[in-house]
């Protein structure tokens, strides 16, 4: 095979949960050019991914920004379709692993024949995966288990992975210079969710915060979503990140804002743990190989758990994170001692 088109149109943690296939396809075709169609949200996941030849990006319409239409959308859809057909692909991988009849439409708007995926009960989907053709239980097994359309090599899973250039990460040291005296540890604390179930109350971290700084040579750094990250009119928890900096009132606790996905790894990267709820954020951790403490509201956590990296998960049965005190969270953290 010369030309392979991955498809996966969902979020930054399904993208994160997808990199496995894409270093797989590569082992498998090291000679081969791998192209990948992701929309706009998780494109910062795969930059500078070395095992891709080129990542096309599309915009949902309803992530379209102040002054952009919903026709100028398309269009640049369009021309996006126009250079995919000109490649002339050998194989199309429909990622995610339930069937998803838009990635269809995709593939077959960037002509391609070899279509690979979750089974819809059409012909159009050549190699169409069932449930008994997944392997495991995990995104990332699920996702990888494609991979078997188009090889026979055993190839082991490999990590979850993210790609920081050296500016990046100096970049990220000047700014905990600049917010942090020098400590020998740092922790992340990562506070948002898109769903209620997984906040946890601003108090309660407030409390680990203090505990963590008991310790004279610990920082922390204080995460949140920025206004805008999921979709245009998402709010943020900035203010969130403020109260909770002013319930610690310590000089080794900072907010950290970031305003991309990159400036997030980069930050994370500075730590050596996490505490985060499960989504997005949990599984860039993962790609850095942190050693993370996750609330799971009611997520499947044996179906969605950090791939890489050592974790400790926090989920209660009513699958509100509300009900996780705080002395669990902490021997969770201590664990890691």
């Amino acid at each position: 095979m010369k030309n392979i088109l991955i498809i996966r149109r969902d979020n930054i943690g399904d993208l994160v949960c997808t990199t496995p296939l894409i270093e797989g396809v590569k082992i498998a075709y090291p000679d081969a050019k791998l192209y990948l169609l992701i929309n706009k949200v998780s494109q910062d996941v795969v930059k500078n991914n070395p095992y891709l030849e080129k990542v096309f990006v599309y915009k949902k319409a309803k992530h379209k920004v102040k002054n952009e239409t919903t026709l100028g959308v398309y269009f640049e859809r369009l021309m996006i379709f126009l250079q995919l057909r000109k490649i002339k692909f050998d194989a199309a991988i429909l990622a995610n692993p339930v069937p998803c009849k838009y990635s269809l439409r995709l593939a077959k708007m960037a002509g391609v024949s070899n279509i690979i995926g979750a089974d819809l009960g059409t012909p159009d989907i050549h190699h169409p995966f069932r449930k008994a053709n997944f392997s495991g239980k995990h995104q990332v097994e699920h996702t990888f288990s494609y991979l078997s359309a188009i090889t026979e090599q055993p190839i082991p899973i490999p990590p979850v992975r993210v790609f920081l250039t050296a500016e990046e990460r100096q970049q990220a040291a000047q700014r905990l210079q600049a917010s942090l005296p020098s400590v020998e540890r740092i922790c992340a604390v990562h506070i948002s969710s898109r769903s209620p179930k997984r906040r946890w109350p601003i108090e309660r971290y407030a409390e680990i915060i203090n505990r963590l700084v008991a310790e004279p040579n610990t920082g922390v750094l204080i995460f949140w979503s920025p206004q805008g990250t999921l979709t245009p009119d998402d709010i943020g928890d900035q203010k969130r990140a403020e109260q909770l900096l002013a319930l610690c009132q310590n000089e080794r606790v900072a907010l950290y804002p970031t305003a991309s996905v990159r400036e997030l790894l980069a930050g994370f990267d500075l730590c050596d743990r996490v505490l985060c709820s499960d989504g997005g954020q949990m599984h860039l951790a993962a790609a850095l190989n942190k050693d993370m403490v996750v609330f799971f509201g009611d997520t499947d956590k044996e179906s969605w758990h950090p791939w890489s990296g050592r974790y400790h998960i926090l989920q209660t049965e009513s699958g509100d994170c509300i009900d996780v005190p705080v002395d669990d969270v902490w021997e969770k953290i201590q664990a890691f001692n």
